[in-house]
């Protein structure tokens, strides 16, 4: 349970893109946080070390425990300890010494793997020399040419290849089957674990960051507009908000009219890609404004940087949505609040020039 909350903390920074940002104060001097960290082979590193970034490359040996994150993580040096990795691709070099999990959409495993191997992803690729158990979890595995797998090949996949060249010494495999289904009376129930839930969390966290990226480098001024018009009036934005929610069958039945005429569509494109655009972006609203709200009230007025509070408050809105069956209502909240905040925003600052007209 602790190597994924670990996981969720790290990939958190991938919304950091491009932007360097010094790190949080709990971070010692083997704990990096930032858009690209890059450890060369000159670097001395005394302990374990922990890792998160867009960009993440470490080449210096590592003589404790390894944990990295990010959307591109590749380590090319020796772990003398555990090793925990997860990203969008992971590509893992030298010898982990401890056990190993690995986590990621696309995994290319080509180093020495001394104690266990656990790694799950879409698609796994494997060249290396795994000496302990191992256990591969994807839609597709790769054991490639060069690869030699010493104890017995555990794995559940769509599909397994296996290259001529390949060494499985102990010659054997074992397929992990899906769970059994439950029973015909449970079989209607949607099957919730905390692995399905957390990375759909993941998966939602890092695109409504990725977002929030976006809108506070290009459009800064109004992103901490929209999100201190929130913090400074809730009611107004929650009363806009809710009448924007309410009259959303309306506006579905114009849209549909303005589609039925050739003159209408532009207008008709334009009113359906506002509000999708205000449903996402709400969201994101809500959650900066709630961790711009938090942070200022752990360090006692001081303004924090937006984007550390958009990754916060992004991420305790995800999970608060992730909540079984209540989550809609927190949606719901965020789309009143944050919309509310967008719509009364906008007419502030059209009013203004519509007035000097």
């Amino acid at each position: 349970m602790r190597k994924y909350v670990v996981f969720v903390v790290l990939l958190s920074v991938v919304g950091l893109g491009a932007v360097e940002i010094n790190p949080w104060e709990f971070a010692s001097d083997n704990a990096l946080i930032g858009a690209a960290v890059r450890i060369d082979s000159t670097r001395q590193i005394s302990d374990d070390l922990v890792a998160g970034g867009a960009f993440v490359e470490v080449a210096a040996p590592v003589p404790g425990d390894a944990t990295l994150g990010g959307a591109h993580v590749r380590l090319l040096s020796d772990v003398a300890g555990n090793l925990m990795a997860a990203g969008a691709a992971v590509e893992i070099s030298g010898e982990i010494k401890g056990k190993a999990d690995v986590i990621g959409a696309s995994l290319q495993l080509d180093g020495t793997f001394t104690d266990s191997l656990e790694a799950g992803g879409a698609v796994i690729f494997l060249r290396g020399h795994v000496k302990g158990p191992v256990m591969l979890s994807g839609a597709e595995i790769f054991i490639e040419y060069g690869a030699i797998i010493e104890d017995t090949l555990r794995y559940s996949a769509g599909r397994l290849h296996i290259a001529e060249g390949a060494v499985l010494k102990s010659g054997a495999r074992e397929f992990v089957p899906e769970p059994k289904e439950k029973p015909e009376v449970e079989k209607k129930l949607p099957r919730r674990t905390f692995g399905r839930w957390l990375i759909g969390t993941i998966i939602g966290f890092l695109f409504f960051a990725g977002a929030g990226l976006f809108i506070s480098l290009v459009l800064p001024h109004h992103f901490k507009n929209v999100t201190g018009r929130l913090m400074v009036n809730p009611g107004l934005s929650a009363l806009t908000g809710g009448i924007a929610l309410l009259g959303l069958p309306l506006v579905l039945f114009i849209v549909i009219l303005l589609f039925a005429s050739v003159v209408g569509i532009g207008a008709g494109l334009f009113v359906s890609a506002f509000y999708l655009i205000g449903i996402i972006f709400s969201i994101i609203y809500a959650g900066t404004a709630m961790g711009r709200w938090l942070l200022s009230a752990a360090r006692k007025g001081k303004e924090p940087h937006i984007i550390i509070s958009m990754l916060l408050g992004t991420f305790i809105a995800l999970v608060l949505f992730r909540i079984p069956y209540v989550g809609w209502v927190f949606r719901i909240a965020a789309f009143v609040f944050g919309f509310g905040a967008l719509l009364v925003s906008l007419w502030l600052e059209i009013k203004p020039r519509t007035a000097q007209g």
